[in-house]
């Protein structure tokens, strides 16, 4: 099972929907896919209604639950994907984490065990280099980047990369940066294709070729609990931008997957 960990310290990126729709991509492809939300404001999970019956990521963290034979079960998405949410307990989770000798290392351990069952893990991380961010990256393979064409999320590009040359040096070493896309673009600014190109000028080929367009119906799609590879098509006013969107997260997952 290789694992991706989708990272950047800067919020509005689209990390949990760069998660759900990459997940649905590779699962469309036939592969086996798990996800880990350590978001702590469970945007994915959310989408995914995660219920009392279903197996959390905190209790799993805690070792209050087994992820391979606990009595409750993941969320599985209609499309494929296992969904290992949350369902607000993050934050008694970090203290946990805290206080732990090794603390940084349990998502690995806990991992460990179903690295058999699925092929591809992803998991979606908080805009901040918390006690559960460090666990993904220390159990990560590799680290995908979300983008937004504005101007800001330079500073978070920079940051986030900052903060995985320390994780590679001191805890990590095998951790690669599979690479950054733009997920959130405005195609009609000017300064939007600026960043692109400031950007590309200084990754070079760790940026991804494929651009996804800022898009609504994405977004309204995420809200009903769906990946935008799977959205109702039916309504021919959304059809385009469905379709749209669709297309290039497909083009985006076919790009990482020859990367891993």
């Amino acid at each position: 099972m290789k694992i991706i960990t989708i990272c950047q310290k800067k919020g509005g990126n689209g990390k949990s929907t760069s998660c759900q729709n990459l997940a649905a991509s590779f699962a469309a492809k036939g592969k086996r896919v798990l996800v880990v939300d350590l978001d702590e404001q469970g945007n994915t999970s959310s989408t995914m209604g995660i219920l009392r019956k279903h197996l959390t990521v905190d209790a799993v963290l805690a070792g209050e639950e087994d992820i391979l034979f606990g009595a409750a079960l993941p969320v599985w998405d209609g499309e494929g994907v296992c969904y290992l949410g949350t369902r607000g307990g993050l934050s008694g989770v970090m203290k946990y984490l805290d206080g732990e000798t090794g603390g940084h290392l349990i998502l690995k351990e806990r991992l460990a065990v179903v690295r058999g069952q699925y092929d591809y893990c992803f998991i979606d991380t908080a805009p901040s280099m918390n006690i559960l961010t460090l666990n993904a990256l220390c159990a990560s393979d590799g680290v995908f980047i979300p983008l937004s064409s504005k101007y800001f999320s330079l500073k978070g590009l920079v940051q986030t990369m900052e903060s995985i040359e320390k994780v590679q040096k001191r805890l990590n070493e095998k951790l690669r940066v599979l690479g950054m896309a733009f997920v959130i673009h405005d195609g009609r600014s000017g300064l939007a294709s600026e960043v692109i190109g400031k950007v590309k000028e200084e990754y070079g080929e760790l940026v991804f070729q494929t651009i996804v367009n800022q898009n609504i119906r994405i977004e309204e799609v995420q809200v009903s609990g769906r990946s935008i590879i799977y959205a109702d098509r039916s309504d021919r006013a959304a059809f385009r931008g469905a379709m749209r969107g669709a297309a290039q997260y497909e083009a985006l997952a076919a790009e990482l997957l020859e990367r891993l």
